[in-house]
């Protein structure tokens, strides 16, 4: 394909374009609401990621069954499809801020809870599958509002750096987590995981009360929510670089991320490993992905983005190409690495592409239908990859979807120039980051 053949221009797009690329990965840290914000972030993901490796874990070694572990993830992320267009609607009406406390409070009463029941000795597979409904829930409400959240904690020129920073956070956090999570397993068992990750959600939770935010002015609303979800839905249809990015996003959650719920089954079942073993691999998963996060955070612009998205999604699946064929845990953990990196290197670019085109009365919706699009689609793919591994293995599974994320890499590579001429307006508009506008006054500037 013509498009492939990239000038040297085109390919200096793709490294951090700032002498102070080091210092740039921590600029948005100057904002005090943002920096309270990120170091309760980094305690309680770390806690969310040691409770997620303890209840993935305890589900395959109560049933050893395939079908049930993903339907977990499945009930989990469920509700991200089918509320966020709603709850989108809710954060461009309501407060954001009230929005993310209450939501935080009853992550960690669904924790504590967790920890109760697994301490006691009472935790049946019900009530694992119940519980992690019931996160769902908090969390497609929550995930919008979040999403939409960073424009009340950093000036607008330092949003994109704010999202990679808190995709640093995301990753890190799924660095240390899984390798917490794994010795803790081993040593103590599966409830004082869900018991150290209710206690991390007290460090969001002072976080957001120390901040000192503008007075909430409530924004001037249609009479009827639903008739906001209808323009929400109108102007993502008719806007073909948002609509384009939310399509691709939908095609690489489906068939590639539901790698991160086959890990404990590829790990117990083809690798023959234990809880300390599925640690590591997460945590090559996680060191990848943290990677990726502070790669995009040293980036000063948006510029190339669009490149970065095509890389970042042929990286991914030819690394689950691979992993579908090892056995040896050594190479797993090497292969591992590469494919944290295009995970977390195209959903936050992703991400960023779109809060950058988006008008600021629609964010919230927006967003909530990039929620749909990246965690909604995930539990359909993985209750897929569920039922298929049934009759392929879990290692097929991997390589169907790793070749599937290729030809979305190729695909979206095709259409990049149409899509490319169909974001050059917008960008110079003036609710947009200024760098990005001015940067967008010549041709060669453009993200995708």
């Amino acid at each position: 394909m013509k498009y492939l053949h990239w000038s040297k221009i085109e390919l200096r797009e793709l490294i951090p374009n700032n002498a102070k690329a080091l210092l740039r990965v921590v600029s948005s840290l100057r904002s005090r609401n943002f920096r309270l914000y990120f170091l309760g972030q980094c305690v309680s993901l770390c806690g969310s990621w040691i409770q997620n490796i303890a209840m993935s874990w305890l589900v395959y070694s109560l049933t050893n069954s395939v079908f049930l572990l993903t339907a977990v993830t499945f009930l989990n992320l469920l509700p991200s499809f089918v509320l966020t267009p709603f709850s989108g609607v809710l954060s461009d009406r309501f407060n954001k801020y009230r929005i993310i406390l209450t939501t935080q409070s009853l992550f960690m009463a669904q924790a504590s809870l967790l920890a109760v029941l697994t301490l006691t000795g009472v935790v049946q597979v019900w009530h694992l599958l119940t519980l992690s409904t019931f996160a769902g829930i908090i969390s497609a409400v929550e995930a919008p509002a979040r999403q939409s959240f960073y424009t009340r904690l950093v000036p607008k020129q330092d949003m994109s750096n704010a999202i990679a920073l808190n995709s640093v956070t995301i990753n890190g956090s799924r660095f240390i987590g899984p390798t917490i999570g794994g010795i803790l397993i081993s040593v103590m068992g599966e409830g004082y995981c869900f018991l150290v990750n209710a206690l991390s959600y007290i460090a969001v939770l002072a976080a957001l009360l120390m901040m000192k935010l503008p007075k909430y002015v409530p924004n001037k609303q249609p009479s009827h929510a639903m008739r906001q979800l209808k323009d929400g839905v109108v102007y993502v249809k008719n806007y073909l670089p948002i609509k384009a990015v939310l399509i691709f996003i939908a095609v690489i959650s489906f068939f590639g991320m539901p790698f991160l719920s086959v890990v404990p089954a590829v790990v117990k079942d083809i690798l023959g490993g234990d809880s300390s073993m599925l640690g590591s691999v997460m945590s090559s998963v996680g060191a990848g992905s943290m990677t990726a996060a502070i790669y995009l955070a040293a980036r000063k612009y948006v510029k190339g983005l669009g490149k970065v998205v095509t890389i970042s999604a042929f990286m991914f699946g030819v690394g689950l190409i691979l992993v579908s064929f090892i056995k040896i845990p050594f190479f797993v953990y090497m292969v591992c690495f590469p494919i944290g990196f295009g995970m977390i290197a195209t959903a936050a670019s992703c991400n960023t592409l779109l809060q950058t085109l988006v008008d600021d009365d629609k964010r919230g919706r927006v967003m909530s239908f990039y929620t749909m699009a990246f965690a909604g689609m995930n539990p359909l793919g993985s209750l897929f990859a569920g039922a298929v591994a049934k009759y392929i293995g879990v290692a097929n599974v991997l390589l169907g979807g790793g070749i599937i994320c290729v030809i979305a890499a190729g695909v979206y590579e095709y259409y990049r120039p149409a899509i490319r001429a169909a974001a050059r307006d917008p960008y110079t508009r003036d609710n947009v980051i200024p760098e990005i506008a001015m940067g967008m006054r010549s041709s060669n500037n453009n993200p995708f």
